[in-house]
């Protein structure tokens, strides 16, 4: 099996006739049509419906033209990854959660190109708890995470490095109203709506106690939305929708420019430390210049 005819057979999906993939893939009709058929046979079923007077897909093709497209993709992006390793050495894999990746990473990312330019990373963005899994399967080099103070990762690897980078305020925010003043009357015996992350996640189990129960305690309230997206979050207190707990550095411009009104003195927030873990016996100089540029010079959470 050759990967032009991969090729061959999306560039026919786009392009809707046998005469214009020809075209666009540089070679004659008759021999993009035997290309077609090549594969066809290599694949042992029929990918285009002959009996169609227009070009019409069979239900075997339709069904696995994505993952045909998901593996071209992967292909090439694993050749991509081969020739840079092989011109410039291995590249460190950093995970981290979503919150992290808008909130800390960027500024992460700025430090590392100012500092070493050369020095090659890749960045994996999930979900808290599939990172640390990514991280204990060897599946990443550096682990950076949020952590409540006093309850480190891995304290049972005395192997695995870990590096506390700050302390990451969670603060509870809401859209502002006339005159820049709180949208919601805090002062009153108001309504308050909440926008809260999803019980199970890291930053709703953060969240539950003391400060959720605290606040159903002195207020009226209401769970209008529940979400793991921190960004949908943000999104949803700029709407007006409710009072929800963000990172500082996610939300810092807009309450610089009055978007948001902080309402942390009445309501408080959990303080988080940002910590970075390294996996043990993993010599790569790229992961060596970057963990040690975290000890030294880390820009501010």
């Amino acid at each position: 099996m050759k990967i032009e005819w991969i090729e061959d057979f999306l560039a026919l999906i786009e392009a809707g006739t046998f005469s214009q993939a020809a075209e666009m893939r540089h070679v004659t009709q008759p021999a993009f049509s035997r290309r077609i058929r090549q594969l066809e046979e290599w694949l042992g079923v029929e990918l285009i419906d002959r009996h169609s007077t227009r070009l019409a897909l069979t239900p075997h093709a339709r069904a696995y033209e994505p993952s045909m497209r998901d593996w071209l993709a992967r292909l090439y992006a694993m050749r991509s990854r081969i020739r840079a390793d092989a011109l410039h050495g291995p590249r460190a894999i950093l995970t981290t959660q979503h919150t992290l990746t808008v909130s800390y990473l960027p500024r992460l990312l700025r430090h590392f190109r100012q500092q070493a330019p050369e020095a090659r990373l890749q960045v994996r963005s999930s979900d808290r708890s599939d990172c640390i899994r990514q991280f204990q399967r060897g599946e990443a080099d550096l682990l950076l995470c949020s952590e409540l103070e006093g309850a480190p990762l891995f304290l049972d690897r005395e192997e695995i490095e870990r590096v506390p980078l700050g302390v990451e305020q969670l603060i509870p925010v809401c859209a502002a109203g006339p005159h820049g003043h709180p949208l919601f009357d805090l002062d009153g015996k108001a309504h308050l709506p909440l926008i809260g992350y999803e019980a199970d996640s890291f930053l709703g189990g953060v969240l539950a106690s003391p400060y959720l129960l605290d606040l159903q305690r002195r207020f009226d309230t209401e769970l209008v939305c529940e979400t793991s997206f921190t960004i949908g979050i943000r999104e949803l207190a700029l709407a007006g929708l409710g009072i929800g707990w963000l990172p500082h550095g996610l939300i810092e411009e807009d309450l610089m420019a009055g978007r948001l009104v902080s309402l942390r003195d009445m309501l408080g927030g959990p303080k988080l430390v940002v910590a970075c873990y390294r996996q043990p016996d993993v010599e790569a100089a790229s992961l060596e210049t970057l963990w040690q540029l975290m000890h030294d010079r880390p820009p501010t959470i």
